[in-house]
């Protein structure tokens, strides 16, 4: 009896292994299948995020650059740059806190296909601070172009996401799907824009928030490497870097400065920090929030940031 009961779990567990690996098998093999239509649609969106990635990194030769986080993304117009200094201008800024760790793999994947002539960084606290809602997984959009580059495949795997999009062609796009497929079915980029953003409507002081940004946040010694990295690569590739703070609509005595100070004193790096600029900071007509400028703060900002760049880009 003890017998037969043995044989009879050894038959169920052969069984069940054996169909266990069927499924398995099966899922690999639907995964592989789905990947390459996933991939197609991904290729082709025009959703904001999707495609400005595709385009930074396939499409764009323009020789200088914008980079950063949100706030580079909305405040810059390359068509106002452009016109001032007589040359192609890119806002391959994206929102959603795209710190440090975001940027060096983007500019990586960059530099594989081509190298601007200068970058335009729009830094922020966010770079180099020990910020909770900015940390290393801000480059999981980055998950479809594993494999572009080495610099972008190591801080995939140090996020931890290297591995999983490698076993799982789908994994890549898991957070997607619904931009893919409203990115090709609808037009939700403007191409003629070059990467800008517009935000229209005004801030409201009345119920908005109006008080500082504070930051009361430690170093963050891994973002100031990366940050280093950044700008040790930008040097070796010759590219002419620039960092930018655009004005905020509440300013106060701020110390978050005082490292990057540090850090463009160090490497011999411009730094134009408009973060209270007079004729900007305090207006509410300017700023679609206390960070953000809207429509009519960027037309204006752009202007005069061009005519200071100037001075850098020849």
């Amino acid at each position: 009896m003890v017998a037969n009961l043995s044989i009879f779990n050894f038959n169920q567990m052969t069984k069940f292994i054996k169909r266990l690996i069927i499924i398995i098998i099966i899922t690999l093999v639907a995964d592989r299948i789905l990947f390459y239509p996933v991939r197609f649609f991904y290729k082709r969106t025009t959703t904001t995020d999707e495609y400005k990635l595709n385009s930074t990194i396939n499409k764009i030769n323009d020789p200088v650059v914008f980079m950063g986080s949100s706030r580079c993304h909305h405040n810059y117009i390359p068509s106002i740059i452009s016109d001032t200094l007589k040359t192609g201008i890119y806002n391959a800024g994206l929102w959603g806190a795209r710190n440090i760790y975001f940027q060096f793999a983007l500019l990586s994947n960059i530099l594989e296909r081509y190298t601007p002539k200068t970058i335009c960084y729009e830094i922020h606290p966010t770079d180099y601070l020990q910020t909770p809602f900015s940390t290393i997984d801000k480059v999981g959009n980055l998950k479809p172009f594993i494999g572009y580059s080495s610099g972008c495949d190591d801080v995939l795997k140090k996020a931890d996401y290297y591995y999983k999009s490698q076993l799982s062609g789908l994994y890549r796009y898991n957070s997607e799907f619904p931009n893919l497929l409203l990115g090709n079915f609808f037009i939700r980029t403007m191409v003629h824009f070059k990467g800008y953003k517009p935000l229209f409507g005004e801030m409201d002081t009345k119920y908005g928030k109006t008080t500082p940004e504070k930051f009361p946040y430690a170093i963050d010694k891994d973002k100031i490497n990366y940050l280093q990295a950044f700008i040790d690569k930008c040097r070796e590739k010759k590219i002419n870097l620039i960092f930018l703070f655009a004005p905020m609509y509440a300013v106060e005595k701020n110390n978050a400065f005082l490292i990057i100070d540090s850090i463009v004193k160090k490497n011999g790096i411009p730094f134009i920090n408009h973060y209270n600029f007079e004729g900007i900071t305090g207006h509410p007509e300017y700023y679609y929030d206390f960070g953000h400028l809207n429509e009519n703060g960027a037309k204006k900002y752009s202007s005069i940031i061009a005519s200071e760049l100037k001075k850098y880009i020849k």
